[in-house]
């Protein structure tokens, strides 16, 4: 581990300050990762936290997560959309708030933008809302599931259940939103920590029953699950902000306690993190950014046929396990071999005296836009050419221009000859 000299953004409390200019960063960290773009809402914004900045309307604290960030990394240039209250509408869209409107947060993406965080989606769920809800029925209800019962649906499920799920292609537009306006960032999907205490109540400091807390925690959970599966599936990051935050909730005592309750008593927001919060959920983003990007891993490229005809178009299948950009370079195989005597006579079963041969120089190179799953690609008629022959098609997945690349993929293929 080292210890990152930072310069605090702007004069804080000695607390705080400590805080900042001692988080630690594993070895191996990159500096200055920007241009970097916060967006997100509440969770990110920190209101109330000490310092707030404009927009007042916004509630946005320079002791947020991302002002962290920013200043434990040395960034050069950054930029902090966040907004209290936002929803993924508001990415793309304006956001209206007290006395004006605030502009869509993805307006502060660029093409040159290197690292993005973005903590979004509970409040497209409702989940601060129900846990208000719950705690306005938990003050007459000490005991039992009253929290739990109030979103149960007439006919049967649950209906902050169904909204995770309806929450889960917003997450997904919006992801691929920052990744149309900035290609070449690495983004990181943030997720939220642990407010609600694991399986006991703290009645009557928080009214909530133990069965509502455990509903609480239930769905914030489901909801980062969400998070990360959608992350996973659209060429972004998770940031676990939960382990960390374990035995730090609402029902801890000051100077413990992380995230505040309906009365607060640190600077911060009725069920929203404090500063002690903000600085551990970017503790748990400075980790992430700590290792390498994750590389995408192509596998399964295979052809149609085993021959193609000299003159027609040939299409090849492959997977990914994220979205990337793969490059297939295509070469032909020359007469004779490279080394003499060291390969086995060629037979119709021998594949190991293609590595013998001698290659052509890159022939064609093409880049197919890949998604998670199974993808196909086809070469054209004009590039195979009408001359019978071995061919050699090489793939390559990237995240983009300057990203690292997973192992390449190679595949043999002949033209034939028409009859």
């Amino acid at each position: 581990m080292i210890l990152l000299a930072v310069t605090c953004p702007r004069p804080l409390a000695g607390l705080l300050c400590t805080l900042l200019a001692c988080l630690a960063l594993p070895a191996g960290a990159h500096a200055d990762p920007g241009p970097y773009v916060a967006l997100g809402d509440s969770y990110t914004a920190g209101p109330l936290v000490l310092d707030q900045v404009p927009p007042i309307a916004c509630a946005r604290s320079d002791n947020n997560y991302p002002s962290i960030v920013a200043a434990a990394t040395g960034v050069t240039e950054f930029r902090d959309a966040s907004c209290s209250g936002a929803t993924t509408e508001h990415m793309s869209g304006p956001q209206p708030v007290p006395f004006g409107i605030h502009a869509p947060q993805f307006d502060r993406l660029r093409p040159d933008t290197a690292l993005v965080t973005i903590g979004i989606g509970g409040n497209d769920v409702g989940l601060v809302g129900a846990t208000v809800t719950c705690v306005v029925r938990g003050l007459v209800a000490p005991t039992g599931a009253a929290c739990r019962t109030s979103f149960v649906k007439p006919g049967g499920g649950d209906r902050l259940v169904d909204q995770i799920a309806a929450t889960a292609p917003k997450i997904a537009a919006t992801l691929q939103g920052i990744h149309a306006r900035s290609p070449q960032a690495r983004v990181l999907v943030v997720g939220y920590p642990n407010v609600a205490p694991k399986g006991r109540s703290c009645y009557p400091l928080v009214p909530l029953s133990t069965d509502d807390v455990t509903y609480i925690d239930e769905m914030l959970r489901r909801t980062n699950t969400m998070l990360a599966e959608q992350a996973a599936a659209n060429d972004a990051e998770y940031v676990d902000t939960y382990e960390e935050s374990i035995g730090h909730d609402i029902c801890t005592s000051l100077g413990t306690r992380w995230f505040e309750g309906l009365l607060p008593t640190a600077p911060a927001a009725p069920i929203h993190p404090n500063a002690l919060g903000e600085a551990s959920m970017a503790r748990s983003v400075l980790r992430v950014l700590a290792g390498p990007p994750p590389v995408p891993v192509l596998s399964d490229l295979r052809r149609t046929r085993d021959a193609y005809a000299a003159g027609s178009a040939a299409q090849f299948a492959y997977r990914l396990d994220r979205p990337a950009t793969v490059t297939f370079t295509l070469r032909r195989a020359l007469a004779g071999r490279s080394v003499a005597g060291r390969c086995a006579p060629p037979t119709k079963s021998n594949r190991a005296e293609r590595s013998c041969r001698r290659w052509s120089r890159v022939l064609h190179t093409l880049a197919d836009s890949g998604q998670n799953g199974d993808n196909a690609v086809t070469i054209g008629s004009a590039v195979l050419g009408r001359s019978a022959g071995l061919l050699r098609l090489t793939a390559t997945a990237s995240r983009g221009a300057g990203q690292p690349s997973g192992a390449p993929q190679q595949i043999h293929f002949r033209v034939a000859r028409r009859r």
